[in-house]
């Protein structure tokens, strides 16, 4: 006879119920992704037809996703941290580019392996945002900027900038970022990262530049601090503590600033590097940046908490 503990797995507190919902949704997004960019040929299928049984088996993943994202929103959870958590997942599973290239920190526990995910997504989204920044201020500064100046738009990106930098600062405190991580995520060692940002807007036209630019400073719903982390102190945003936290906005941007310079520099001295640093950092039939990551594997969703633990996780 079995005890009346054996086979069930430990109690979850609602946070990390919340975190393997999200994983959970990463990862059905990425097996998607990857399944129908396999294609059906070499599909396996019982029966013989391929195509059907790769049909219903990406019907299938989509299915259980959506089904997961409804528990997710009962849970809790905003919409925008859903679809954030889906993004992740069909971006890690794309091809990824060798010059965004990042060593990401792993973790035994499964909420801040799921806290560091979506640090690097905003923290991707931060840099973008940097270049654009440097890339138009530059345009400016020479005048190849022709759509005028909006200081209201220019207060918001700000504003957008300055709710990116909380959260994943609150997510590396989360996740107990060491200083040897931070150097690699955000650091000198990153700049392989910042010189793909700076490939990728100084080919933009200035029409493109402007679009680009004007998504990210619309207003943003998003909260400056994810609802599903734990209170303060492991979610702390100061630095008071001696945690390694990212670099200010302002930073950022003086940091794609000499990026940019940099590529300037590259492309004066080979004109070839600018087109061969730009077919590496956007590889055919990719329409964007990629994260890295190996698909997870195919999970079934999380079941909820069989006890809520109240205190310092609630």
């Amino acid at each position: 006879m079995t005890g009346p503990d054996e086979g069930f797995s430990p109690p979850q507190t609602v946070v990390e119920w919340q975190a393997s919902l999200l994983r959970s949704i990463r990862t059905l997004a990425a097996e998607h992704t990857r399944v129908s960019a396999a294609g059906w040929e070499n599909f396996e299928a019982v029966d013989g037809d391929a195509r059907s049984a790769w049909e219903t088996h990406l019907d299938a993943l989509e299915a259980q996703r959506q089904e997961i994202e409804q528990v997710a929103l009962t849970a809790g959870l905003d919409a925008t941290t859903i679809a954030d958590a889906s993004e992740l997942g069909h971006r890690s599973a794309r091809p990824t580019v060798p010059a965004e290239q990042r060593h990401n920190p792993v973790r035994d526990n499964v909420a801040q392996d799921f806290y560091i995910d979506m640090m690097t997504l905003d923290l991707w989204h931060l840099e973008r945002m940097a270049s654009l920044a440097a890339a138009r201020a530059d345009r400016i500064a020479t005048g190849r900027w022709s759509f005028g100046i909006n200081p209201l738009t220019d207060a918001q990106f700000a504003q957008n900038m300055g709710l990116r930098h909380q959260r994943i600062t609150a997510l590396a405190h989360a996740a107990e970022i060491t200083a040897t991580e931070a150097e690699t995520l955000w650091g000198p060692s990153a700049e392989d990262a910042r010189r793909a940002h700076a490939v990728y807007v100084e080919t933009h036209d200035e029409l493109n530049l402007a679009t680009e630019w004007n998504f990210y400073a619309a207003a943003s719903p998003d909260l400056a601090i994810p609802p599903y982390l734990p209170p303060a102190p492991a979610a702390a945003t100061s630095a008071a503590d001696g945690a390694p936290v990212p670099p200010t906005p302002q930073q950022m941007i003086d940091a794609a600033s000499a990026s940019l310079r940099a590529r300037f520099v590259d492309a004066a001295v080979d004109p070839a590097a600018i087109t061969a640093a730009v077919d590496a950092a956007l590889p055919d039939g990719s329409d964007g940046p990629s994260w890295i990551g190996e698909p997870d594997q195919f999970i079934d969703a999380p079941e909820p908490p069989r006890s809520v633990e109240y205190g310092t996780d609630f």
